[in-house]
C-alpha cells in the first residue's frame, strides 16, 4: 500500500510539473496567475470579477470559495465577505458552504491520494508537525470543534485529516456543520455594507473581534486541552 501510494505521489508530481512547464512555455501559466493576482488584490476587484459573470455568478463564487480553500494562501475571509456584499447574507451562507465543501473534499481526497510527503510540501512541515496528533486517531468532534475556533486555518486541517485515520463520509459532515458558524458571520458582515446597516456591522465585527481575539490569546492552552482529550 505504501509502495503503491508512494509510486503514485511521484507519478503526480511529475505530472504537475510537467503541466506548469507547458503552461509556462505557453504563456497560459503567467496569464493565469494575473488574473488570480488582480482578482484576489482587493475586495473590489473580486467583487467585479464575480458580477462579471451575470446570471452565473453563483458558480462562479461557488468555484472560488472551492479553488481558496484547495490553494491555502489565499484569505477566506475575504471571499465570504465579498460574497455577502454581492447575494446577501443568507443566499451567500448557500453558496459559500457548497465551495467551501467540494474545496475542503478536495484538499482531503488529494492528501489521501499522495501521502504525507506531498501534503508537507503544501501545507508546510511546520504545521503538518503542530497538527501531527489529528493523524493519529478518529478526533470527528476534535475536528469540529477546530473548524468552529475563528482564525484556524481550517484549509490546511482538510489536508492534515486527509492523512487522519478520519472516515470520508464524517469528514464532509465536519467541515460542512462546522464552517458554518464562520460563513454566517462572514455574510452578516458583508450584507451589512451593501445594506449600510452599520448597526449590525459594528455588533458582528465587535463579536468577530473578541472570539478571534479570545481564539488567540488562548490558542496554546486550546491546543494542549484538545491534544489530550480522549474524543
Amino acid at each position: 500500500m505504501a509502495s503503491r501510494r508512494l509510486r503514485l505521489s511521484l507519478a503526480l508530481i511529475a505530472v504537475l510539473t510537467a503541466s506548469t512547464a507547458v503552461l509556462a512555455f505557453t504563456g497560459h501559466l503567467g496569464s493565469w496567475y494575473r488574473l488570480a493576482w488582480e482578482v484576489f488584490s482587493s475586495r473590489e476587484h473580486l467583487r467585479m470579477y464575480v458580477t462579471s459573470w451575470g446570471a452565473y455568478a453563483p458558480l462562479a463564487f461557488i468555484a472560488i470559495q472551492a479553488f481558496q480553500v484547495v490553494f491555502a494562501p489565499i484569505p477566506g475571509e475575504v471571499t465570504g465577505a465579498v460574497g455577502g456584499f454581492i447575494f446577501g447574507a443568507w443566499p451567500n451562507v448557500i453558496y459559500s458552504t457548497i465551495g467551501l465543501t467540494l474545496g475542503s473534499v478536495a484538499a482531503f481526497l488529494f492528501a489521501r491520494i499522495v501521502g504525507q510527503p506531498v501534503v508537507e510540501v503544501v501545507v508546510g512541515q511546520k504545521s503538518l508537525e503542530r497538527f501531527h496528533y489529528l493523524t493519529e486517531k478518529h478526533g470527528n468532534l476534535l475536528s469540529l470543534i477546530l473548524f468552529t475556533i475563528p482564525g484556524f486555518p481550517k484549509d490546511i486541517l482538510c489536508y492534515i485529516l486527509g492523512l487522519s485515520p478520519m472516515r470520508f463520509i464524517p469528514f464532509v459532515f465536519v467541515c460542512f456543520l462546522g464552517r458554518i458558524p464562520g460563513t454566517i458571520m462572514l455574510s452578516l458582515s458583508g450584507a451589512a455594507v451593501f445594506d449600510e446597516n452599520w448597526t449590525l456591522l459594528g455588533i458582528v465585527s465587535a463579536a468577530c473581534v473578541v472570539l478571534i481575539g479570545t481564539a488567540f490569546l488562548f490558542r496554546e492552552r486550546i491546543e494542549m486541552w484538545l491534544r489530550v482529550r480522549r474524543w
